[in-house]
C-alpha cells in the first residue's frame, strides 16, 4: 500500500531524512518511534506533499507521492492528522468536522457522522461550541474525527497522545485500536513507545534520520536496545 524507498529530505541546509525505506501494508498498523528530532514528523510531512524529497521514492498504491500535490494526495485517501492537532480554534466543532469533508464536496454522510459520534460521543455534545474551548484530549478527538471524515485509505497519525492527561491517552488509544480492527491502515508516530509497540503490527525505530531497527511491535518491544532507550527499562 505504502512503499518508501531511499528517501532523502533536506530542511534548509539540514539533511533530515537519510535513505529512509519502509512499508505499510493494507490493514496494517505501523508504528514509527524515535527521539525528538529523529525525523519522524518530517517523514509524514513528506508523504503528505508538504515537503519535497531530494531523492528516493514514496508510492501510495499507484500514486507517486514525491511529485504529487497535497490536494491530490488527500483525494487519493492518504490523510494526515498532524502533530499539535491544528484544529480551527474559532470554528465550532461541527464546522471543524465539515472541513474534513471539503475534499469530498463538503457533505458528510449521515452514516459517517453516526460513526464519528460512536467513536467520539463527546463531539456530539460539543458540536455547537468553539473548538478552542475544548480540552486537549477533546481537541485531539476532534482532529482525529476530522481526518476520519476525509475517508482515509491510510491514516497518518502524528503524536496523538502528546501533552494529554493519562485518561485522554487511554481514550485515544482505544479509538486507534478500534480503527485498526476496522481495517483502516495507520502509520503512527508516538512518543509513548510502549503503547505504540503494544498495538503495532509492524514497527520502525528512527535515529538521526535513518531507520535503525524494524520488526513486529512485539519484537521491538523485546529488543534490549529499544527497551533501554525508548521504554525506560534498565
Amino acid at each position: 500500500m505504502l512503499e518508501v524507498e531511499g528517501l532523502n529530505v533536506w530542511r534548509g541546509a539540514t539533511h533530515v531524512l537519510k535513505d529512509v525505506s519502509f512499508t505499510v501494508a493494507a490493514g496494517e498498523l505501523a508504528a514509527l518511534i524515535g527521539a525528538n528530532g529523529a525525523g519522524k514528523s518530517t517523514t509524514l510531512l513528506t508523504l503528505s506533499g508538504l515537503l519535497r524529497a531530494r531523492s528516493g521514492s514514496a508510492r501510495f498504491g499507484t500514486l507517486d507521492l514525491t511529485h504529487a500535490k497535497p490536494e491530490r494526495i488527500v483525494k487519493a485517501g492518504l490523510i494526515h492528522c498532524p502533530e499539535g492537532r491544528q484544529i480551527f480554534q474559532s470554528l465550532t466543532v461541527a464546522e471543524n468536522l465539515a472541513m474534513g469533508a471539503y475534499v469530498r464536496g463538503g457533505r458528510i454522510a449521515p452514516e459517517t457522522m453516526a460513526e464519528i459520534h460512536t467513536l467520539f460521543p463527546i463531539l456530539k455534545e460539543r458540536e455547537g461550541v468553539a473548538a478552542g474551548t475544548l480540552s486537549g484530549g477533546e481537541q485531539m478527538m476532534l482532529a482525529m474525527a476530522r481526518a476520519l471524515i476525509a475517508s482515509p485509505k491510510l491514516l497518518l497519525l502524528d503524536e496523538p497522545s502528546l501533552g494529554l492527561a493519562p485518561k485522554a491517552v487511554e481514550t485515544i488509544f482505544d479509538v486507534i485500536e478500534a480503527l485498526k480492527k476496522r481495517g483502516i491502515p495507520i502509520l503512527l508516530i508516538e512518543q509513548n513507545a510502549a503503547m505504540a509497540l503494544d498495538i503495532a503490527d509492524r514497527a520502525y525505530v528512527m535515529e538521526q534520520g535513518r531507520i535503525a531497527l524494524s520488526g513486529t511491535g512485539r519484537e521491538l518491544a523485546g529488543n534490549d536496545r529499544v527497551r533501554q532507550f525508548y521504554l525506560g527499562a534498565t
